[in-house]
C-alpha cells in the first residue's frame, strides 16, 4: 500500500512535468514499505477497522507524521540514488528524521 500519491509527492519534491514520474511512483513504493516493516503493528492503528478487519484501500486516512516520514524518504531516495547518505544512518534504522516522526506510533516506543 502507498501511504502517499504521486501528486503529493512531487508536491513536496517541487517536480513539475511527468518526466520522473515512474521513479517516483517506484520510490512512494519503496518508502511505504520501509515506513510501514518500520511501524510494524503500529500501523494497524490507520490500516485496520475497529473490528481487525483491513480498511479499503482507498478509505484509508494516512496520519500526517507518516505521510511525512515517508515524503522524507521518497526525497532521500531521490536525492540519493546510490544510497551514499545510507552510511550515515544507523545500521537497520531508517533517517533519524524518519524515525522522529514515527517514534511516538511504536509499541513499546524505540529507546
Amino acid at each position: 500500500m502507498n501511504l502517499v500519491t504521486l501528486d503529493e509527492a512531487k508536491l513536496r519534491l517541487r517536480v513539475d512535468g511527468t518526466a520522473l514520474d515512474t521513479d517516483i511512483e517506484l520510490m512512494i513504493g519503496g518508502a511505504s514499505t520501509l515506513v510501514l516493516r518500520h511501524l510494524d503493528d503500529a500501523a494497524n492503528e490507520f490500516l485496520l477497522d475497529v473490528n481487525g478487519d483491513p480498511i479499503p484501500e482507498q478509505d484509508v486516512v494516512v496520519p500526517d507524521d507518516v505521510k511525512n516520514a515517508t515524503l522524507y524518504m521518497v526525497g532521500v531516495m531521490l536525492r540519493d540514488p546510490d544510497g551514499a547518505e545510507g552510511k550515515d544512518w544507523d545500521i537497520n534504522y531508517l533517517p533519524r528524521p524518519v524515525t522522529a516522526l514515527l517514534v511516538s506510533r511504536r509499541k513499546p516506543p524505540l529507546a
